[in-house]
């Protein structure tokens, strides 16, 4: 009879080892499950983290590529008239600048000559510098004209 005890006492160890095991079992499949859950929780979260940022990174270039495309818009419609408007600008700028070094060259080259230049009531006066110029009668081909004749000093 002592041989059945020890037989009994091993069913009772193997027993409470299977029980263990089991209770091991279901408490790495729970841990598992919550691994798991949390995993998926985690890439889910993550996954709506990406796709927002990519979204909005989206939207803040496409604005921004618009704003460009508008900008770009208006100044392709806008530059023509603006490099017309220079160049007019600057051809008129080039007559004006012309027209009154012209002006300034005649008053120089008379007042060389000795010659003054008055402007009254729409009638244009030359007078003669006694010192630099003399008013004398010539003769051009046979006809009596009237002449200046600058003095050299």
């Amino acid at each position: 009879m002592n041989a059945g005890k020890p037989i009994r006492l091993s069913e009772k160890l193997n027993e409470e080892l299977d029980v263990i095991r089991q209770e091991h079992v279901v408490s790495t499949a729970s841990q598992l499950q919550s691994f798991r859950t949390d995993l998926k929780a985690i890439a889910s979260a993550a996954q709506r983290t990406i796709e927002s940022d990519m979204q909005q990174f989206l939207n803040e270039n496409r604005s921004l590529f618009e704003t460009r495309n508008k900008q770009i818009r208006r100044w392709l419609t806008i530059s023509p008239y603006v490099i017309s408007g220079l160049i007019v600008t600057g051809i008129a700028s080039m007559m004006v600048a012309s027209y009154f070094w012209a002006l300034q060259m005649k008053r120089s080259e008379l007042a060389d000559l000795g010659l003054t230049r008055i402007e009254r009531r729409g009638q244009i006066w030359l007078t003669l510098d006694p010192a630099r110029a003399e008013l004398r009668t010539c003769t051009v081909d046979g006809h009596s004209v009237y002449c200046i004749e600058i003095l050299e000093e």
